[in-house]
């Protein structure tokens, strides 16, 4: 994480680009109100409206012309901002070795249906690394300008599996990169508006690898949007080397991820605490950099998109498996060294040995190779996820047999038949929701 909370001290002007939010305010409101409900409780409080935005219940404000800020009686949520400060090291890409991610690239390299959305500043998209990688970009504020920070974040999570270079932690996936900063800055809103953003583009994993001290609601409710839609978020512990998480990482719901160095020890810039999760790689990272080139950045935020590559992995191996489920199974693989406390190591150190323990959304399946004609025989299969199966029998390429086509419960199922002509049968188990299929097969002869 190199980007540092910092307040700005020029005022909002109707008009100006959605960026221009320093020393602004916002309130929440009853997000049921019609217009009319609105209207009449802002001028009842004291504020006119700014502008609308983009989630119910909330709105850009200030007092009336004539009235002072004192007089407002409503709680009044001041926008923040996130400076960028980037620091540079010189190592490789040891990382990947270090977290134990090739040993377990067997299970995938990233599935081209999972999407990770980087939540930061403009990625460099004719970067030679990111051709056929990126799905969408978006400039949340400000003019498009690429920049170091988040192109190297995207390189670590998705860089191309090209024969040169650096290659990402999932680099089979896709990109969304929303472009919150203008300049040096971000506020707390267009951070939220970037996450509303993934959202809608079928983001499976945010990162957000950036942060503030201060609480905020509207970034608050688009991370629990995309937390109720089962999108992991993944954030930045900080860079201040304090007893204390920036937001949103603090969240409950968001993987918090501090840095360790490649002996494992915790970073010393490396916030600690409550709430942290996790701890991965954040000194020395190689990845890409404005302008076709490869540099070497420290941070949390460097740090964070290992973890959120790796949760990449295990979506691709099961798109439909729960947060819960994935938190938890992440969390008991970590590495851990004796005199480390959760305060300053979380739960230990980033190990992809989690992707073995992620389960296809079908698994564990027991059914006859050979049979004989017309002999009965049982098959059973673990279900493992939140989507419906649809169970077939084939034989060349016509359907035999539909067993299920439904919303199954997470555990064993069973099914009977017998199969009356001699020939190969092809048993499918095609698990589906939204965008994701993932399918599992069996053969059985019958001779």
């Amino acid at each position: 994480m190199k980007k540092k909370l910092a307040l700005l001290t020029f005022a909002v002007v109707v008009g100006l680009p959605t960026s221009a939010f320093a020393n602004s305010q916002y309130v929440q409101y009853d997000p049921t109100f019609t217009e009319q409900q609105k209207q009449s409780w802002l001028s009842e409080q004291g504020l006119q409206e700014v502008r609308e935005l983009k989630q119910d219940g909330f709105s850009l404000v200030e007092p009336l012309p004539h009235l002072d800020e004192a007089d407002v009686e409503a709680d009044l949520i001041p926008v923040t901002v996130v400076e960028k400060a980037t620091d540079s090291a010189q190592l490789q890409q040891t990382y990947l070795d270090q977290s134990r991610i090739p040993t377990y690239w067997k299970y995938s390299r990233g599935k081209s249906d999972i999407r990770v959305a980087i939540i930061d500043d403009a990625i460099d998209v004719n970067h030679s690394e990111f051709k056929n990688v990126i799905y969408k970009t978006t400039t949340i504020s400000g003019i498009r300008k690429p920049d170091d920070h988040g192109t190297h974040v995207a390189g670590i999570v998705a860089a191309a599996e090209d024969g040169k270079g650096t290659v990402g932690v999932a680099s089979g996936v896709k990109l969304i990169g929303a472009d919150v900063f203008d300049g040096d800055f971000a506020s707390s809103l267009d951070i939220g508006d970037g996450v509303l953003y993934a959202i809608a583009q079928g983001a499976d994993v945010i990162n957000l690898s950036l942060g503030q001290y201060e609480y905020d609601p509207y970034m608050e409710a688009a991370i629990k949007k995309a937390e109720a839609k089962n999108i992991t978020v993944v954030g930045a512990a900080g860079n201040d080397g304090r007893n204390k998480l920036l937001f949103p990482a603090s969240m409950k719901s968001v993987i918090a991820v501090g840095s360790v160095g490649t002996l494992g020890r915790a970073s010393t810039f490396s916030n600690y605490g409550k709430g942290l999760n996790i701890m991965a790689p954040g000194e020395g990272v190689y990845s890409t950099i404005v302008g076709n080139k490869y540099g070497y950045l420290d941070g949390t935020s460097m740090a964070t998109p290992i973890v959120s590559g790796v949760i990449a992995l295990a979506k691709s191996k099961n798109p439909f498996i729960s947060n819960s489920t994935l938190r938890s199974k992440l969390y008991a693989a970590a590495a851990k060294k004796n005199g480390d406390t959760t305060s300053h190591y979380g739960t230990g150190r980033l190990n992809a040995g989690m992707l073995a323990t992620i389960p296809a959304p079908v698994s564990k399946v027991s059914v006859p190779s050979v049979l004989k004609p017309n002999q009965p025989f049982a098959f059973y299969f673990d279900e493992y996820s939140n989507a419906k199966t649809l169970t077939r029998l084939y034989k060349d390429g016509k359907v035999v047999k539909t067993f299920a086509n439904d919303y199954l419960r997470n555990g064993t199922h069973k099914y009977s038949y017998a199969l009356k002509e001699k020939g190969t049968y092809k048993l499918v188990f095609a698990t589906s929701s939204g965008r994701h299929t993932r399918v599992t097969e069996r053969v059985i002869t019958v001779k």
